[in-house]
């Protein structure tokens, strides 16, 4: 059953790259139109018309931004993502489309918030709620500070190099669904290929598992 699970979790995985690199394709697409329209409507129109023209060209550019972000969100599965993606939305939101006052003040504090929230709730939610799958490439320190863990940060330097060193502790050949629990939190190869790590699970242990 947990081959199974790990199965599905990696064709997730799989599925949310896909969707990843036609966001990629849609950006590059989207950057063609930059030069091939709003450029070109800046030497054309008058300048009243290309003060709109230009307002909808930094529209276009923050939409960009935010499809590259979403594209790496699908990729990286780290709650930073979403932090940027929600920034950049806002900002596109207040630079591009805010008329009055209050909708600044309230962009500001919807900014300010998403900081507050960034720094006081955000690690203890996901160490409480579910595990996350972190790139192999994530540094220890990385993890400890997502995940609200105490891993050592003597063993290894990255995720990955902390995985091989554990497998080879245990004797164990590594593997998709492979497990290993060290000090506060268990880890789990859900993308293994060719002999490397590529995305591993983690998952703070409760006072139960510990």
């Amino acid at each position: 059953m947990k081959k199974l699970a790990s199965k599905i979790f990696k064709s997730i995985l799989g599925l949310e790259i896909i969707l990843a690199i036609f966001i990629l394709i849609c950006v590059i697409f989207g950057t063609y139109d930059i030069f091939s329209y709003y450029i070109k409507g800046i030497y054309v129109n008058t300048p009243p018309y290309t003060y709109d023209l230009f307002n909808d060209l930094l529209g276009h550019v923050l939409l960009l931004v935010i499809g590259l972000e979403l594209s790496g969100m699908l990729i990286r599965h780290t709650p930073g993502s979403v932090i940027e993606i929600l920034l950049f939305a806002i900002a596109r939101k207040i630079l591009i489309y805010s008329q009055y006052t209050y909708e600044y003040l309230l962009g500001v504090a919807a900014v300010a918030a998403i900081f507050a929230i960034r720094k006081y709730l955000f690690v203890a939610r996901i160490s409480e709620i579910e595990g996350i799958a972190l790139s192999a490439a994530t540094s220890v320190k990385e993890v400890n500070r997502i995940m609200g863990s105490n891993i050592p940060l003597g063993i290894a330097n990255s995720l990955g190099g902390l995985v091989a060193h554990l497998s080879n502790e245990y004797g164990e050949k590594l593997g998709i669904g492979k497990e290993y629990k060290i000090s506060d939190v268990n880890l789990e190869v859900v993308d293994y290929a060719d002999g490397i790590i590529k995305r591993v699970k983690v998952e703070k242990l409760n006072s139960e598992h510990e």
